[in-house]
């Protein structure tokens, strides 16, 4: 197919027209030097600068509310940016600071009746997680320590803000258009800083990764990214559902735009592999799978019921798939992108058993197998880093691989157990946001350990009722949706059939699904509540159930 380059160069000058095209460059470089300035250590902001900065954004925000928010939607993913020093006892990160920015800015145009619409509604779904503010203030009377518990309390309430805030700014089919786009800056600096501090690493330049060979690019570690790319991918795989299904008139072809989401995907999986997170792994092979679930051809009968194209149109966007993820691992192994067996590490999900390097005195001595590293003294070995190969080997020592229980899983199956039985004490109010994490310790870089499933940390913080709200969202929202997408009718004799109006409103049950999968699947794993994206992506999710196709 060719492109008609004057026609490509006329919709580029009618888009650059407007305003909000500049916004997204403005909000793309920002975030970029944003990422710069914090691995070069030029932040947090100097108290003045701070002050200087917060007046001007607050003028912008009472002049075009929606540019911050979109400002906002860009910088959901600079996790590890930190704006603000000692002189507030809290840590800003860029997306907290402009939710902060245009909250405050709101209340004013309120106050002055200024305000240019009206301030949404709540659902019951909206009031469920309302619930977990004044349930986690009821955990403090079993919290041992209770300022700790307070400060994680406040942050709580920051993040429900922040959801309250994405609510009340997505309204329609226009508001999610724009939404999604300004989203793309904030995916686009995560795998640009990502994959500099991979190719940085290969190079022997400083790379700024968290843990070694292991990209975190703008989160403070690489499981946080991982979750994000998983987000990612399910937004980018419910944009293809729709494209490839609507009969809208766009100013691009469809072509291109898929082609183009195509090529996002292999760069996001690319980061993903990279990232070495078993639990986002996971959660993207979830995700992947309720795709192919939504694409397959449907018993269902109605105005939406089949994919297009059948079972052909079925096999051919699995196998584009698939492609994209083998073309992944081939760039991986054949750049030698990582500085660990990928596939080892993938086996290892399913084994439990790690491959890791020893250095011994001799060829004699190598163990096929051992418990933990503890092991090695009597076989005249020790454990030793990749980075330390050659200067074991310059010493005359041997080199070689030995197979250990992973002690990721050991250590997880001890914090559930420890964080299980902390929670027997006060198993109904729960026992503070942050308590666990002060009674099972640091890990070995020193940073907090904490209940590793969002599930429990909502127990743990909100009690056994914010943890019932807390499954009564997820759980409705995913099965009203996965009833909308899946090919046959799941507990129809029940519910009956639920009919779908057009293909819009089946890409947005697509993506609530897949929203939802890419949230909680990870999390299973990790205590990733206090994310913005996590807040950020549940606020869609629930804001697309009252958006209909006819709002453009």
């Amino acid at each position: 197919m060719m492109v008609n380059t004057k026609n490509t160069v006329k919709i580029l000058k009618n888009i650059f027209k407007r305003e909000l095209a500049w916004v997204w460059v403005f909000g793309f470089v920002l975030s970029l030097v944003a990422a710069a300035l914090s691995a070069g250590n030029k932040l947090p902001l100097g108290k003045g600068d701070f002050v200087f900065l917060s007046l001007v954004a607050l003028l912008i925000a009472l002049y075009r509310p929606r540019w911050i928010f979109f400002l906002f939607v860009g910088s959901i993913s600079l996790e590890n940016v930190i704006l603000t020093g000692n002189y507030i006892p809290f840590q800003l990160r860029p997306y907290q600071f402009l939710a902060g920015i245009l909250i405050l800015a709101m209340i004013i145009l309120f106050i002055s009746k200024r305000i240019g619409f009206k301030f949404l509604k709540p659902n019951w779904i909206d009031w469920l997680i309302l619930t977990l503010v004044p349930l986690s203030f009821l955990a403090l009377i079993g919290a041992s320590n209770k300022s700790i518990s307070l400060k994680n309390n406040l942050i709580l309430i920051s993040f429900i803000a922040l959801y309250f805030l994405v609510r009340n700014f997505l309204r329609n089919c226009e508001d999610l258009a724009k939404t999604s786009a300004f989203l793309m800056i904030s995916f686009l600096t995560t795998i640009l800083f990502g994959f500099y501090q991979v190719f940085s690493d290969k190079l022997g330049a400083k790379s700024f990764e968290i843990m070694f060979g292991r990209p975190n690019s703008t989160f403070a570690e690489p499981d946080w990214l991982g979750i994000y790319l998983v987000f990612a991918l399910a937004v980018f795989l419910a944009l293809i559902f729709y494209f490839l299904r609507s009969k809208r008139m766009l100013l691009i072809s469809r072509q291109y735009i898929v082609l183009f989401l195509d090529v996002f995907i292999f760069f996001d999986i690319t980061l993903l592999i990279l990232t070495l997170s078993r639990s986002a792994w996971i959660g993207a092979a979830v995700v992947i799978t309720f795709y192919f679930l939504a694409l397959a051809p449907s018993r269902k009968t109605g105005a939406v019921s089949k994919y297009v194209g059948g079972w052909k149109g079925f096999l051919r966007e699995s196998a584009i798939i698939f492609s994209i993820i083998i073309a992944s691992l081939l760039a991986v192994h054949f750049g030698k992108l990582s500085k660990f067996d990928i596939f080892d590490r993938a086996r290892s999900t399913a084994t439990s058993e790690q491959k890791i390097t020893i250095a011994c005195e001799n060829s004699a001595d190598i163990p096929d197998s051992i418990e933990d590293i503890g092991e090695l003294p009597k076989y005249n070995c020790r454990h030793i880093n990749l980075e330390e190969i050659n200067f074991y080997k310059l010493r005359g020592k041997i080199v070689a691989e030995t197979f250990r229980k992973d002690p990721n899983v050991r250590t997880r199956s001890e914090i559930y157990r420890e964080s299980w039985n902390i929670l027997k004490k006060s198993p109904l109010l729960g026992i503070g946001y942050g308590t666990i994490t002060e009674k099972i310790g640091v890990d070995q870089r020193g940073a907090g350990l904490n209940e590793s499933n969002v599930f429990l940390q909502i127990w743990a913080g909100s009690g056994i009722l914010g943890l019932m709200a807390f499954i009564a969202v997820f759980g409705y929202l995913f099965i009203y949706a996965f009833r909308r997408i899946s090919p046959i009718c799941p507990m129809n004799r029940f519910f009956g059939c639920p009919v779908v109006k057009d293909d819009f409103e089946k890409a947005m049950s697509v993506f609530t699904v897949l929203g939802i999968t890419s949230l909680i699947v990870p999390n299973l794993f990790n205590a990733g509540l206090f994310m913005g994206i996590f807040w950020f992506g549940l606020a869609i999710i629930v804001s697309t159930r009252n958006i209909r196709s006819d709002s453009f």
